[in-house]
């Protein structure tokens, strides 16, 4: 009876708990580095805007709108020095990155000009403040890229910029940009460097997990995973009975009992699993899993299986006192915010995928076979257009992968750099493209990892790299004098 009662007020509790929101892990928001020295350049980084055309391909489509881009010329050595340009993506961009980070590093040996450009319909870069499905349709790379052509080709128009050779820096899907735009547009710049960057688009992403998995199993060892396998067995099993269910709710912290005749709601309830394990993968640094791993080992996060990965996904989300809430929350939430999240969700349904499926390999992430495709593409109808079905979707990667070459760009002067704890290195190029554009596989490393500053936990792999790097781009400005 004492039992059934506190269960009772474990759910009761839930109903004044404040309600959440999980995301999937398909945007990346990009940090600036941190521990940067608050040297001068933090009061020499300024904000200006450049008029841009909303439509680059009509010329009858006289409309415009303002493109935000921040600068440093901390370092700057006069006319004719060399231009260094973080590409943005999918965030909102800050002064950070040109107030440290291997670009930093790389303007200051070369007394270069520092410049952080924001794509069009993120942070305040915003053709429309309404993101309705009409208002986005001007959202793509296409445009994206010739915003930045535009904008190369107007600062050049300076005499002091006129003979400047450009060099891009790009992560996430902003080094996808770059290395398009070295294709697309060469004679705009000398060379890029593209960070983590899944050139690939792709529908079905099993591989993100199966990669989430292969970290956790070579930083946390066999008894880690062990326990998250059957953690994550004991929750799908624990779906099939009533008193099952009011466990899950109860230790996953649900607002509502999870409807389980309702597969949508069962992917978002695996991706509430699923998206805190990757997460931990994605913004990892060598030992950070292993510590992870460690408290599976003991009972900080429960005592059984289930109560484990219940307790991490609690941590590892701060919430403590809030609620998750559900599908169709997610649904209208994300159906009527006019900010990044809409705007990069839009990208997957019409250009990229990119959709965090779950494997069919044998991985512990397995059995949450309700994360699937048509969970994923049911959220571009309902949150767009019922017209971005499934086969819209693949049509619009397809297209891309076309255009763009896949896992080929024809490019030179390229820098390509992944880390094989990234979940996303999975979709990018493992090899070197040719003679000038080299590929450097970092072992243990995540996401976007040579982009900030050297950091204690980081292995003589991943120092190399970003030193590789910045005597290359260096190389290739001294033979561009």
């Amino acid at each position: 009876m004492m039992i059934k009662i506190c269960i009772f007020l474990n759910l009761l509790a839930l109903i004044w708990a404040e309600p959440r929101l999980v995301e999937p892990p398909l945007r990346v928001d990009l940090q600036p580095p941190e521990d940067f020295q608050f040297r001068s350049s933090r009061s020499n980084v300024r904000t200006s805007w450049i008029t841009m055309p909303v439509d680059h391909f009509d010329p009858q489509n006289k409309d415009t709108y303002q493109m935000r881009f921040m600068f440093n010329d901390e370092f700057h050595g006069g006319d004719g020095y060399p231009i260094f340009i973080m590409v943005g993506g999918e965030w909102d961009i800050s002064p950070g990155f040109l107030q440290g980070g291997n670009m930093y590093l790389n303007a200051q040996e070369n007394r270069g000009y520092l410049i952080y450009t924001e794509h069009r319909y993120y942070g305040q870069s915003r053709p429309y403040q309404n993101f309705t499905t009409e208002n986005l349709r001007f959202l793509n790379v296409d445009q994206a890229l010739a915003d930045l052509a535009y904008f190369i080709k107007t600062i050049k128009e300076s005499p002091r910029f006129a003979n400047s050779k450009v060099i891009l820096y790009g992560g996430s899907y902003a080094a996808n940009m770059v290395l398009w735009f070295k294709q697309r547009y060469p004679h705009l710049t000398l060379g890029v460097v593209a960070s983590s960057g899944p050139i690939l688009g792709k529908v079905d992403f099993t591989g993100y997990l199966e990669v989430v998995h292969e970290a956790f199993t070579s930083e946390g060892g066999e008894e880690c995973m062990s326990i998250i396998r059957e953690g994550i067995q004991q929750t799908v099993a624990a779906l099939n009975t009533e008193s099952g269910r009011q466990d899950v709710q109860r230790l996953f912290r649900l607002c509502s009992p999870l409807a389980t005749d309702n597969e949508f709601e069962l992917g978002y309830f695996s991706g509430l699993i699923s998206w805190t394990f990757s997460g931990s993968v994605q913004t990892s640094r060598p030992g950070t899993i292993t510590a992870i791993c460690r408290n599976f080992l003991t009972d900080v996060y429960g005592t059984t299986p289930m109560e484990k990965i219940a307790g991490y996904i609690v941590a590892t989300q701060n919430a403590a006192n809030s609620c998750f809430q559900t599908y169709e929350g997610y649904v209208q939430r994300l159906s009527t915010v006019d900010n990044n999240s809409r705007a990069w969700y839009y990208q997957t349904c019409t250009e990229y995928g990119y959709y965090q499926t779950a494997p069919r390999i044998g991985t512990v992430f397995d059995p949450l076979v309700w994360l699937s495709v048509p969970f994923y593409v049911d959220i571009c109808k309902r949150a767009f257009d019922q017209r971005f079905d499934e086969v819209f979707v693949y049509n619009a990667v397809d297209r891309v992968n076309r255009v763009f070459g896949g896992l080929r760009p024809d490019v030179n002067n390229t820098i390509n750099i992944h880390g094989t704890a990234d979940p996303w290195h999975a979709l990018g190029v493992h090899e070197d493209i040719n003679d000038s554009s080299p590929t450097y596989m970092v072992p243990r490393a995540p996401h976007c990892f040579d982009l900030s500053n050297w950091r204690p936990t980081d292995t003589i792999r991943m120092t190399n790299a970003q030193q590789a790097a910045r005597r290359l781009v260096t190389q290739w400005l001294s033979e561009n004098i």
